[in-house]
């Protein structure tokens, strides 16, 4: 069971989000909140996996909120933020307070659901206008031919066979596709590279 806290200073968005997320039988909401002195009180006494936070609250940004929570986890609950806008370097900064995931606010519920999944599995969820910037440098050639070998369910050892690489070099670039891509796995690798549209 997935723990979730919900922030969100806008009453209709807050119960919009309640009513629809209590639904899936693998979360549990554990709070849903307008105030963040609240959420912070609630931290205190509750254990919590995912926060999901609007960045601009009433009475503090959520950065300065997530520096709040760091301060009472030494592992705080992982942070999925939505904001109506989008810049760069506010994505930047995001990244740097160790945000799993940045999400604007015309996401849909299952885009939302998907990404608690993901986050809550170790990953990271980089939005894909972002991504279209950035995806023609993210792998090399040899990475995605490797990623498209391991769709066809390819082993490493199969891999250094089809490519004539060595197994030991086939394991340092799915790892380095796995930082990359932030993901955990195989599987992840896969998964993330076709919501990019990399392979």
């Amino acid at each position: 069971m997935i723990k979730v806290a919900i922030i969100d200073d806008h009453e209709l968005v807050l119960q919009g989000l309640y009513e629809r997320l209590k639904r899936e039988k693998d979360l549990e909401i554990v709070g849903a909140f307008s105030e963040y002195q609240d959420l912070l009180l609630c931290l205190k006494y509750k254990s919590v996996d995912i926060i999901i936070m609007d960045l601009m609250l009433k009475g503090i940004h959520g950065f300065d909120l997530i520096t709040e929570i760091k301060k009472l986890h030494v592992e705080p609950p992982k942070i999925i933020l939505v904001s109506g806008f989008y810049e760069s370097l506010l994505h930047k900064r995001a990244m740097e307070l160790g945000i799993k995931a940045f999400l604007p606010k015309e996401s849909s519920y299952d885009d939302l659901i998907s990404t608690v999944h993901n986050v809550f599995n170790g990953n990271q969820v980089i939005p894909d206008y972002l991504m279209e910037k950035e995806k023609t440098k993210i792998l090399t050639d040899t990475e995605i031919k490797i990623l498209k070998l391991i769709t066809k369910e390819y082993t490493n050892e199969k891999i250094s066979k089809e490519l004539y690489i060595s197994r030991r070099t086939v394991d340092s670039h799915v790892s380095s596709i796995c930082s990359k891509l932030n993901v955990n796995g195989r599987v992840g690798a896969v998964r993330e590279a076709l919501r990019l549209k990399i392979i």
